[in-house]
C-alpha cells in the first residue's frame, strides 16, 4: 500500500489503538515511538501534547494542533471527538498541508475502556471505509500490573482484547513480579505476543506491522481451548475461550446464532474474532465484533494455514464457553434439518 493511495479510493488506513492502565508506560512508549524512523509514515493522535516530550524534537511545521516531527511522523492532540480528529487529519493530508501517512496510532487514557474506541473505528460512518481497525497494543506494568488486574476491570479488558502486549519496567521488577505478571497475562490472553521493553525502546514494526500472521496467532485454538485453565483465569467475570467446529457451517445458521447472542448478551461481548469455514465456499469468512457492533464479514482470498476448522474466539463478561457451544450446535442441527 502506498502512502498516496491509502484512504483515497485505495485500501483503508489502519488505525492502531495504544491502551494501558495508569502508570503502565504508555507515555514513555509514545515518546520513543514518535522519534523512531520507522514511524515516518504514521499519524499519532494523543490526548495532550504536554504528556509527550516533544521539546527535544525538531518541529518542522505546525498547523493548529498538528505538528510534523523530524522523523516524518505527524503528531496531533485529541481535542475533541475521535471521528472529527481522524477526518481533519485525512483532509489535511489530502490537501497536502501535512505529510502523507499510511497508518494512524491512537492513544487512549489510562482509565479508558477500549470498547467504545473500537466500536467507533468499526461502525461510525465517518470512519468506516476510509479507516479500519488495525489492532490493539496494551502496555502492562511488570511491577503493579498484577494488582491492577485484580482491582480494576478496565485493566483486565485492556489486556484481554490486545493483539500485542508491551510489558514495561521489567528492568526494575523483581523476578517474582515478572514471573507473576507473565503467568497472569498468559492465562488472560494466551496468544498475544508479549514484548518486554525498557524505557519504551521497541521497533514499531513489532507492534504495527501485522497481517495474516496476526490472524493465525489470534486463532491458536489450543491456546484458547483449555476450558479448565480459563475458569481459573476469570477476573471481574471476564473470560476468554475459542469455539471450534470441525465441519463447514451454513452461513444463515451462523448469522442467526450471532444475532441472537448479540441481542441477548451484546454488552458482555468484549471482543469476538473468528474465521469461519462456510459451506459452499473455498475460502474462509472472517468475523469480528465488539459488543453490539460487528464488522461487515470479510472473505479471505485463501486460508491462512492448513487448519480448515471454524474457530471463533470470544472475550466475554459472564458468558460461559459451554453455553455458547450448546447454542451454536443447536443452531447447526436445526440448519441441517432444513
Amino acid at each position: 500500500m502506498s502512502k498516496d493511495s491509502a484512504g483515497r479510493g485505495g485500501a483503508p488506513i489502519p488505525v492502531f489503538v495504544i491502551t494501558g492502565f495508569l502508570g503502565s508506560g504508555k507515555t514513555t512508549l509514545l515518546n520513543r515511538l514518535v522519534n523512531h524512523p520507522g514511524m515516518g509514515d504514521t499519524a499519532v493522535i494523543i490526548n495532550e501534547f504536554g504528556e509527550i516530550g516533544l521539546d527535544h524534537l525538531l518541529v518542522e511545521s505546525s498547523i493548529e494542533d498538528t505538528v510534523l516531527l523530524e522523523s516524518g511522523c505527524v503528531c496531533c492532540g485529541l481535542r475533541g471527538d475521535l471521528v472529527d480528529t481522524l477526518a481533519l487529519l485525512a483532509t489535511r493530508r489530502d490537501n497536502g498541508e501535512i505529510t502523507a501517512f499510511s497508518r494512524v496510532v491512537v492513544e487512549t487514557t489510562g482509565l479508558a475502556d477500549p470498547a467504545p474506541v473500537l466500536q467507533t473505528l468499526m461502525s461510525d460512518p465517518g470512519v468506516v471505509g476510509r479507516h479500519s481497525l488495525g489492532g490493539i497494543v496494551t502496555t502492562v506494568d511488570a511491577i503493579n500490573g498484577a494488582s491492577q488486574l485484580d482491582e480494576f476491570t478496565e485493566s483486565v479488558k485492556q489486556a484481554a482484547v490486545a493483539e500485542r502486549i508491551v510489558l514495561t519496567k521489567t528492568d526494575i521488577a523483581t523476578p517474582g513480579q515478572r514471573e507473576a505478571i507473565l503467568e497472569r497475562l498468559g492465562t488472560l490472553n494466551p496468544v498475544a505476543p508479549i514484548f518486554e521493553v525498557v524505557n519504551g525502546e521497541i521497533d514499531p514494526g513489532k507492534l504495527f506491522d501485522t497481517g495474516k500472521g496476526e490472524i493465525r496467532e489470534w486463532l491458536m485454538a489450543d491456546a484458547w481451548g483449555d476450558a479448565d485453565r480459563h475458569d481459573h483465569a476469570h477476573s471481574h467475570g471476564i473470560n476468554s475461550f475459542c469455539l471450534i467446529h470441525d465441519e463447514p457451517v451454513a452461513w444463515e445458521a451462523l448469522g442467526s446464532w450471532l444475532e441472537s447472542v448479540v441481542s441477548s448478551r451484546g454488552a458482555d461481548l468484549l471482543r469476538v474474532k473468528g474465521i469461519v469455514n462456510v459451506a459452499g465456499l473455498d475460502a474462509p469468512i472472517v468475523v469480528h465484533g465488539v459488543q453490539h457492533v460487528f464488522h461487515t464479514p470479510v472473505r479471505l482470498r485463501q486460508w491462512p494455514d492448513e487448519d480448515r476448522r471454524t474457530r471463533i474466539v470470544f472475550i466475554t463478561r459472564g458468558i460461559e464457553q459451554g453455553d455458547m457451544e450448546r447454542a451454536f450446535e443447536a443452531v447447526n442441527r436445526q440448519a441441517e434439518l432444513l
